[in-house]
């Protein structure tokens, strides 16, 4: 089996030292000594917040690349984590402006109707589409008899809460439960309770960050090595609709039909991020799930050669 890839200012005190008993003239020349001493607007480099994971340092890397590929000098800064209604308000806000997440109807509504901005770039290249579900080692062999969706329906799923995946699952007539704390790998303890029996997430992240951090906390957690699910599920780019982002819109929309053009895309994620081994792929039952929200048609054709489709043996 092979992974291929086929051809988401400052102005204060100066101004206060002039003292009105001088003349016309002298305060002119005072103001102009003032201004020549303090920083100029036009060589400060704007700051946008970047709402972000510790898993997403890849994405951050492409954003950086983006900007500078557009010409545009400027600073990223994290943003604190929240939930995803939290994020919208902010965006919206021009609080935070860049997202970096799955599509959801909700955006994509958002979107049409011009709250927010996308730049549909697929950051984790088709990959995060790929499931595999998180176990308990001591159940390491609990998922070898599932072979169809019928099986599946048997089970019950966990996933994090307000994951637009809960309603995918769903859909599909999936019993799935929404996990509040989830980031440490604490949706352990309910597997341990039985309250749910699997914790899908993306195969190429789980392997490249999610798998080793969940064990520093959580070592009983193991990574299933019989199932795959599939569907459509992008992470794109998304951009406050403040007016204080359309010069970081524009540069973003520029610098990344460049790097995706000139190979610098593939490259840095490639530097940052670990293709699944074949031996990952190989064997293992796929069950495809149709997303409600959208197809794979989201990812325009500009962007889709940036897609890896992985063929199973």
């Amino acid at each position: 089996m092979m992974l291929s890839a086929k051809p988401e200012h400052k102005f204060t005190q100066a101004a206060s030292l002039m003292s009105t008993s001088f003349s016309p003239c002298r305060r002119s020349l005072l103001g102009l000594m003032a201004g020549a001493c303090l920083p100029s607007r036009a060589a400060t480099r704007p700051v946008y917040s970047v709402q972000t994971e510790p898993s997403l340092a890849h994405c951050t890397a492409l954003l950086h690349a983006a900007l500078k590929a557009s010409g545009l000098s400027a600073d990223l800064v994290n943003a604190p984590h929240a939930t995803e209604e939290r994020n919208l308000h902010e965006i919206t806000a021009g609080r935070i402006h860049i997202n970096l997440l799955p599509a959801s109807p909700t955006r994509l509504k958002r979107v049409q109707e011009g709250r927010l901005r996308m730049i549909p770039v697929p950051l984790e290249r088709g990959l995060l589409g790929w499931r595999t579900p998180f176990v308990l080692e001591s159940h390491a062999a609990r998922l070898s008899h599932v072979r169809t969706l019928a099986d599946l329906r048997a089970l019950t799923i966990g996933q994090g809460s307000s994951w637009w995946d809960v309603e995918i699952y769903r859909k599909a007539g999936i019993t799935t439960r929404e996990v509040q704390s989830w980031r440490n790998g604490e949706f352990a303890e309910q597997m341990q309770t039985g309250v749910i029996d699997l914790f899908p997430m993306g195969l190429e992240e789980s392997l490249s960050y999610f798998l080793p951090h969940f064990r520093q906390r959580y070592p009983q957690l193991a990574l299933d090595q019989f199932l795959l699910l599939k569907y459509p599920w992008y992470r794109f780019v998304w951009v406050s609709p403040h007016p204080s982002a359309d010069t970081l819109y524009q540069a973003l929309q520029t610098g990344f039909d460049i790097i995706a053009e000139n190979g610098q895309f593939e490259s840095i994620w490639s530097q940052m991020r670990q293709l699944p081994p074949t031996e990952s792929w190989q064997k293992r039952t796929v069950i495809s799930l149709e997303n409600p929200f959208y197809s794979p048609d989201i990812v325009p054709p500009r962007y889709r050669h940036l897609l890896l489709q992985p063929h199973l043996s």
